[in-house]
C-alpha cells in the first residue's frame, strides 16, 4: 500500500473516531437535558434543640412542646417549598435545590383571640444551600400574642350586680364575665374595651353603665391589666391598664368614657414636673425628655397640645394621649431616652443645658398658656446626668415656676442617669 494510501485510511479512521466521540458528547447533553436537575444541598433544622420559648407565669408550652410545632421552608422570594406538620416528622436532612432559603416554625393554634391560648412563632434568617454541602439552620420562636387580663376593683364588686368586659381587636373578641380570672390571648392588633356594668335602684329597677376605651397599638410579647373602676349612679368611672412587662417596670395609662379635648384644657391644669436636658448616659441627641403632671381631677387628652422651647422649637402632639389624674406623662426626644410608656417628640426641640424656657399650651395662634417653666432662671438647681425635679409637695402653678421648688433627682433610672420619669418625684429637702 503506498504511502498516499496509508494517510488517506488515517485520515478516514481519525474522522470516524471524531464523529464518535461527537455522538457521544450530544448523547451526554441529551441525558443531562432530560435529567434537567440542578445541583443540590443538604439542609438540617435544628429546631428542637435551639428553639427557645418565652413562658408567660411558668403556665405556657415548654421546649419540650418544640416537636409539636409546624416547620416551613421557604424560598427566598416567600415561596413555600416544602412543609412539615410537625417538627418531630423532619427527616434528619432535607434535600433542596441551591440557593437562598429561609425557615418558619409556629405552635397550630393561631387563633384570633382565645383564653389560655399562647401562640409561638418564629423564623430564621435567609441562608444559602450550596451544592454538594451540607446547611444548618436554628429557629427562635417566641411569643407573638397580646396577653390582656381583667381586674374588677372592690366598688364594681360591692356595688354591681353584674359586670362584663369585652376586649375585641379587628378579627376577634373575648367576653371577661365578672368571675372570669383567665388570660385572654389576642393578635397584636388594635384593641377595644367596652365595660358593661349593672346594678339596681331602690326600687329594683336595673340601670346600666358602659366604659370604653382602648389599646392603639398592642405589642406582643405584653400583658396588658385592665382595672375597672367605678361607682353606681352618677359617680366616676375608669379604666386603669398596666403594662406588664419585664425589661421595664409597670406603666399606667387612664383610659375613661368622659370626652375631653385640648380646648378644655385650661392654665394650671397642666405642669412641667421634670427636665432632663444634660443625660451623661446617652447623648443630649438621644437622652433628653420632661415630664408632665395631670393637676386635675379628670383624665386629660394630650393630642394637639403644641410643646415648645424659647417659643421658636415646638412640636404638636400627633397621636392620642390619655392621662390619668396626678399622673405623669414623659415627653422624649428618642424613644432610647427612658424605658416605658413616653410619647417621641423627635428631633425638632433641643434642651439647652444653660437654661430655656419650656411651655405646653393649646393649638392655634390664640392657644392658651397650660404651663410655663424657665429652668435656667434664678434658684433653679443644675444637674448633671441627673434631672431637675419638681417637689412633690410643691404641685401647684404658682410653686411650679419658682426654681426653689425644684432639686437634683436622686433616683437611678433605666439608663444609668438619675431621674424618676413617669413615676413620683424624689423628695425635696425643704
Amino acid at each position: 500500500m503506498t504511502e498516499l494510501t496509508l494517510l488517506t485510511l488515517s485520515q478516514h479512521v481519525y474522522m470516524k473516531f471524531i464523529k464518535a466521540i461527537g455522538i457521544l458528547m450530544c448523547l451526554l447533553v441529551a441525558c443531562q437535558k432530560e435529567d434537567g436537575r440542578k445541583p443540590t444541598g443538604k439542609l438540617k433544622i435544628d429546631l428542637g434543640v435551639f428553639i427557645t420559648v418565652i413562658e408567660e407565669d411558668g403556665g405556657l408550652k415548654s421546649t419540650e412542646a418544640a416537636e409539636d410545632f409546624k416547620v416551613v421552608v421557604y424560598n427566598s422570594a416567600g415561596v413555600e417549598i416544602i412543609s412539615f406538620e410537625k417538627a418531630s416528622e423532619m427527616p434528619e436532612e432535607v434535600e433542596l435545590e441551591t440557593g437562598d432559603y429561609y425557615v418558619a416554625a409556629h405552635s397550630n393554634n393561631d387563633l384570633p383571640a382565645a383564653f389560655e391560648n399562647p401562640y409561638y412563632y418564629g423564623k430564621s434568617d435567609v441562608f444559602r444551600v450550596l451544592p454538594n454541602s451540607a446547611q444548618s439552620v436554628a429557629i427562635t420562636c417566641e411569643l407573638a400574642n397580646t396577653i390582656v387580663s381583667i381586674v374588677y376593683s372592690d366598688n364594681v364588686i360591692r356595688q354591681f350586680t353584674d359586670y362584663t368586659t369585652t376586649v375585641a381587636s379587628p378579627v376577634g373578641s373575648l367576653v371577661f364575665g365578672k368571675t372570669e380570672t383567665r388570660s385572654g390571648y389576642f393578635r397584636s392588633q388594635p384593641l377595644t374595651i367596652t365595660a358593661l356594668l349593672t346594678w339596681q335602684q331602690s326600687d329594683g329597677t336595673p340601670q346600666h353603665k358602659t366604659i370604653t376605651g382602648s389599646i392603639p397599638n398592642p405589642q406582643p410579647k405584653r400583658r396588658y391589666e385592665i382595672h375597672v373602676d367605678a361607682s353606681a349612679g352618677g359617680g366616676s368611672t375608669m379604666f386603669q391598664i398596666s403594662l406588664n412587662d419585664s425589661s421595664a417596670a409597670v406603666e399606667t395609662v387612664l383610659l375613661t368614657n368622659e370626652t375631653s379635648d385640648t380646648t378644655q384644657i385650661q392654665q394650671g391644669d397642666l405642669l412641667i414636673s421634670e427636665i432632663m436636658y444634660n443625660p451623661e448616659a446617652l447623648t443630649d441627641a438621644t437622652g433628653e425628655w420632661f415630664e408632665v403632671y395631670n393637676n386635675t381631677n379628670h383624665t386629660l387628652m394630650l393630642q394637639n397640645l403644641v410643646i415648645s422651647k424659647n417659643g421658636t422649637e415646638t412640636h404638636t402632639v400627633s397621636v392620642p394621649v390619655n392621662l390619668a389624674p396626678h399622673n405623669y406623662c414623659v415627653f422624649a426626644r428618642t424613644d432610647n431616652a427612658v424605658a416605658g410608656n413616653k410619647y417621641v417628640y423627635g428631633t425638632g426641640i433641643s434642651l439647652n443645658n444653660t437654661g430655656a424656657v419650656l411651655s405646653v399650651s393649646t393649638p392655634g395662634t390664640d392657644g392658651i398658656l397650660i404651663c410655663s417653666v424657665d429652668y435656667g432662671a434664678e434658684a433653679f438647681p443644675t444637674g448633671n446626668g441627673a434631672s431637675i425635679c419638681l417637689s412633690a409637695s410643691h404641685l401647684n402653678p404658682t410653686d411650679a415656676v419658682e426654681g426653689t421648688s425644684w432639686c437634683v433627682s436622686s433616683s437611678v433610672y433605666n439608663t444609668g442617669d438619675l431621674g424618676t420619669p413617669g413615676s413620683y418625684n424624689d423628695v425635696c429637702s425643704e
